[in-house]
């Protein structure tokens, strides 16, 4: 095969992976792109067959810039950035590129050295190469290959017991397993090379069914339990722009209206957006005094987004409000590079005076975690881009209800809002509980435990969902955390060891 034909086939891969994920060829939660995932890395397989390190490198690197620069170019829609959005999109694009490399590079030596069962340590290596981006440099997860599973029922459920790191495996897996049956399949006639296969993939769909029985077995165990209502609340106003006083009763007035509704229909626990209060909470605005009478009136408690104030700057927060008027915050810990703070900026003399004298303000991170106790819940607040880290939704104690609030405006009409709020699925299968998504613009939602979706709301829409939600099943993720990761780990180890 020659060069050029192996590149056309990491191109097509880059591209097969770009559809496995809601695009402009399917916006909404449609099945069919997750399906494509199972196929994607078919071609930049066979551009890998026969290569090395420093060939598989580079091949990987085509597949990473086919996949990514169609799929990141919702960035050039995000209006803060101004025009540092394209650079910013391209340069993301090219540092998450390097990922797929790596796992060229990775199949390409494990090749020319002979690890033995390539099945079997093939996904492995994909799977570390997706840890390491979500974890590596503040992290980007953003579109991993087992984020394209939120709609798959059937697999979904793994998700309880490995994490997202299992579902990556999985596909992974199965695209090996397809090229080897395609392409090389009297390796698969070979005992030692199938069984092992064979036994992770019924291993994989043991678990999955596996969890999936025991949260059915959950519910039907708690059916019976008290059951708390919880509404969310979606605006359809975009909040990125100036709060002047005008805008800042509209706010209220259509966030407190709706909740009034919201409340006359029975929830006791309702959710706002990310920055939803109109001002500094913490500073005791007038707004504030208008929450606590509504939820001192109302008997509810109340989660929404607020800028806190600090000594030193501004905090992203979610804020809880009970009944009696008491408040806990949580300060957003995983900050978006470039948009809420600037990466290295203390390394650089003087850049944060100077940004300062420019206007230019930036959030600083909370410390520790937090979770609410609203109406007899253990919520797990999540803010925006926390939203895909999947460790972040159970930092302290497994929940009761992950509530996940975000903007999502400045994305605007494009496939970034859909596969964000996508992955509420996953976050509520790996905790076993209900998520809570409010969306300023849409989209909001509730899933299930089971990963499905319930009421949701469409992009600039506005109204209100509610769904009665009961406790929260401990999963093994919850309390084992990244263990598959770790098994991956040793699995890739273990294969270069067996070649030595």
């Amino acid at each position: 095969m020659t060069l050029a034909a192996r590149r056309g086939l990491a191109l097509l891969s880059g591209l097969l992976l770009y559809l496995s994920f809601p695009s402009v060829f399917a916006m909404g939660f449609e099945a069919w792109p997750g399906r494509v995932a199972w196929l994607a890395l078919l071609p930049l397989l066979g551009a890998l067959d026969g290569q090395g390190r420093g060939q598989g490198f580079k091949l990987g690197l085509w597949a990473g810039l086919a996949f990514f620069v169609p799929g990141l170019h919702w960035l050039t829609k995000v209006q803060p950035l101004g025009a540092g959005a394209w650079p910013a999109w391209l340069a993301l694009a090219a540092w998450c590129a390097l990922f797929p490399a790596l796992f060229g590079a990775l199949a390409g030596e494990g090749q020319r050295r002979g690890w033995p069962q390539p099945l079997l340590w093939l996904p492995a290596a994909w799977t570390l190469v997706e840890w390491l981006r979500q974890g590596l440099l503040t992290g980007f997860p953003w579109m991993s290959l087992g984020g394209s599973q939120f709609a798959n029922p059937a697999l979904r459920p793994l998700a309880a017991l490995t994490g997202s790191p299992g579902l990556h495996y999985a596909v992974a897996l199965g695209n090996v397993l397809a090229f080897t049956l395609l392409f090389k399949p009297k390796q698969l006639c070979r005992w030692g090379q199938c069984l092992p296969a064979l036994a992770m993939v019924l291993a994989l769909a043991l678990g999955a069914a596996w969890q999936g029985r025991a949260q059915s077995d959950w519910t039907a165990s708690h059916a019976a339990a008290p059951k708390v209502r919880v509404a969310v609340v979606q605006g359809g106003l975009d909040l990125d722009q100036v709060y002047t006083q005008a805008f800042r009763a509209k706010v209220l007035a259509l966030y407190l209206g709706y909740s009034e509704e919201a409340a006359a229909a029975g929830a006791k626990l309702i959710v706002w957006p990310e920055s939803a209060f109109p001002g500094f909470f913490n500073e005791d605005p007038p707004e504030a005094g208008a929450l606590r009478a509504f939820a001192k009136r109302r008997r509810v408690s109340l989660v929404f987004g607020s800028v806190l104030s600090t000594p030193g700057g501004y905090q992203n927060a979610a804020v809880c409000l009970d009944p009696d008027g008491n408040t806990r915050s949580y300060a957003k810990r995983h900050l978006v590079p470039f948009g809420e703070y600037l990466p290295l900026a203390d390394w650089v003399p003087g850049l944060r005076r100077a940004l300062g004298d420019m206007g230019v303000a930036f959030f600083q991170p909370g410390a520790g975690t937090a979770k609410f106790q609203a109406q007899g819940l253990a919520v797990q607040p999540m803010i925006c881009f926390e939203s895909v880290f999947p460790e972040l939704a159970h930092q302290d104690g497994p929940p009761d209800l992950v509530s996940i609030i975000t903007v999502d405006t400045w994305y605007g009409r494009s496939s970034c809002p859909i596969y964000h709020a996508g992955q509420a699925a996953l976050r509520a299968v790996e905790n076993g509980c209900w998520v809570a998504r409010a969306a300023a613009t849409g989209v909001s939602l509730f899933a299930g435990p089971d990963g499905g979706l319930g009421p949701r709301l469409g992009l600039d829409s506005a109204g209100w969902i509610v769904q009665d939600l009961g406790p929260g099943r401990p999963t093994p993720y919850a309390r084992w955390g990244e263990w598959f990761v770790l098994a991956c780990g040793l699995g890739l180890l273990l294969a270069a060891l067996l070649a030595l």
